[in-house]
Parts: C-alpha cells; structure tokens; sequence
C-alpha cells in the first residue's frame, strides 16, 4: 500500500514540555536527554543502530550518531510516546546527547524491539516484535533519512512467513552479500539457552515496498551465559559478514541484569539463494557486561568499533562502547 513520506519534528525527551519546532530540520546536536521523571536518564533503548559519524570533537574523536527505537505499546498508557530518538556520543561529562523523535508512522508501532541498517544506505528496517505473539499484525517499517538525518518512514509490510513461529523477535539485521541483500533475525527464546538465526533474501525498492524471500537458512546459536539469559536480545553484522548477538538476563523493572556479546556466526556467498549461515563453534565471547540488560548491537560503518544500547528498564537507557576483550 502508498505510504506518505514525513520527515520528523524533534520532541524534547521530558513529554511535560512543549513540541520544539525546528525549522531548518536536522538534529539538534546540543540535545541532552531528559528521563520521564526529570531525573536525566533517557528512556530505554530496545534497539540501536549507527547513523553518522559527526566532526571531531575537541580529544579527536568524532562524535557517533545512532538512531535508537524504544518498545512502547501500543495502549492507552503508552500509545502517544515517541518510538524513535537520536543518540549521540559524548563530549563531555554531560553524557550521552539524546533527542526524541515525532515521526508520523501509517499506524501506531506496537513493541519496536530491533533496528536494522541496510549496508551502504541511509535507510533502515524498524521491526515490530510481535509481544509475545499478542501481536496480531506485527509489522517491519522502513526508514530513511537525508544529510541533516532527517527521518521518514518509506514504507511498512506485515511480517514474512518465517520457518519457525513467530513469538517475540528483539534481534534483526541485514546482511550485503555480492549486491544482494539479507534480512537475518532471532527469536529471543525466553526460557531456553538456545535460539535460531534465520535469514532470507531481501528487497527494497525505491518506492518503499520490501520483499521477502520463500527460502530460509537457519543455524543454531546457543549462549553460554549468562545463565538463564535470552539467548538473543540484539544483533548486527560487519562488512566480512560476521555476526554479533547480545544475549541477555532480565529478572524484573529493577534488575539485577546481565549481559554479553559473542561472535556468533559468518554470512558466507554460495548455496541456491546465493548466501549460507554458518555457525561459529564454538561462539566467541566479546564481552560481558554485568549490571546491563543489552538489547542493541551496532557496528560503526559495518566494523569495529562495537556499541551496545541498553534497555535497563526503570533506570533508563544507556548507549556505551564496547571493550573488546
């Protein structure tokens, strides 16, 4: 179906405040985050992925623009939040920069769980969970956004059929095989140690509509902790086709929570659909990052370094780069 293409105002994280208009569009690269209780934390990230790299800062480092989504429901407690926001990088001890989003969707996204940039372009897939299969429609929406990153929603398709059911999905990516895309996902498997990577052909086409392959490749992925984790909270893949998957331990609003990074599998050129999945045996483990709840992986440009978002539940979000051990 048309989607109308709408470029996003800029909301200040506090919703007590006032719609800030920006009339020259962009971002606001002074924007700080602002908790719904005032106290500074900005809302959980559910899912992250890396926009921009902006000019260097005054230590020479550029500052890291990501766009972050966060799993609202759609009811009446939650209905009229934003789903979307800007984060960057810190230059100073400020923190983190964070700035909420009023972007128009075709209809009210339920539970967005997971962002996955498209390699080599200024676009996105914002996929909806489906909540613990309370979803009856679950829907992936396409994003887009200009130099002033600037964005708009492209396009929104249900769904594919996938090879297993569909329950609760926090962890998609998309893969860049020989000019061919790959949309990868995995169910978070609540419960049980071990999930499957799935991942089939995708296409997106200028006007926004997105298709989805009949085949699927699927590996085992199991995590070897924490223990009782969600085997898969988040995802992404580098430029040699490398995938990273966060794995996460959940026991309440306020914790405790636990987390870590693996490298858990290779895209690979060859077989019918012109690429394969294979797992890496035995994972290796990135990081662990005790005290997080990691619900987001992304990769700056397709390579290191590697950044986590946090979904810490009544104590906010948090964005961080890795440490690779």
């Amino acid at each position: 179906m048309p989607h109308r293409f709408v470029t996003c105002r800029l909301l200040p994280a506090a919703a007590a405040l006032s719609a800030l208009a920006l009339t020259t569009g962009g971002v606001d690269p002074g924007a700080r985050a602002t908790g719904r209780d005032g106290t500074g934390a900005p809302r959980e990230f559910s899912g992250i992925a890396w926009l921009a790299a902006t000019a260097a800062g005054s230590d020479g480092e550029p500052r890291q623009v990501f766009l972050a989504c966060h799993d609202a429901k759609d009811d009446d407690a939650e209905r009229g939040l934003p789903r979307l926001s800007i984060v960057r990088t810190p230059v100073d001890a400020g923190g983190i920069a964070v700035q909420e989003l009023d972007v128009a969707f075709p209809d009210v996204p339920n539970d967005l769980e997971s962002i996955a940039r498209v390699p080599n372009r200024d676009e996105a897939l914002l996929v909806e969970s489906n909540d613990d299969g309370d979803d009856p429609a679950p829907t992936i929406y396409l994003a887009r956004w200009d130099k002033d990153l600037d964005i708009e929603i492209a396009g929104a398709v249900p769904w594919p059929r996938t090879p297993e059911s569909l329950v609760n999905v926090e962890a998609t990516a998309v893969a860049t095989v020989h000019g061919k895309d790959y949309f990868l996902y995995a169910e978070r498997a609540q419960g049980s140690d071990t999930t499957n990577i799935n991942m089939t052909r995708l296409t997106i086409e200028e006007s926004g509509r997105i298709t989805f392959g009949n085949t699927w490749a699927s590996v085992s992925f199991t995590a070897p902790a924490p223990p009782e984790a969600r085997p898969a909270s988040g995802l992404d893949v580098d430029g040699e086709g490398n995938l990273y998957i966060s794995s996460a331990y959940d026991s309440g609003d306020l914790g405790p929570f636990d987390s870590a990074v693996y490298r858990a599998a290779t895209v690979r050129p060859g077989g019918p659909a012109g690429a394969g999945l294979h797992p890496a045996e035995p994972p290796r483990q990135l990081a662990r990052s005790s005290g997080l709840k990691v619900e987001g992986v992304a990769l700056v440009d397709g390579s290191f370094p590697l950044f986590i978002g946090a979904d810490d539940e009544d104590y906010g979000g948090l964005l961080r780069r890795l440490r690779v051990t």
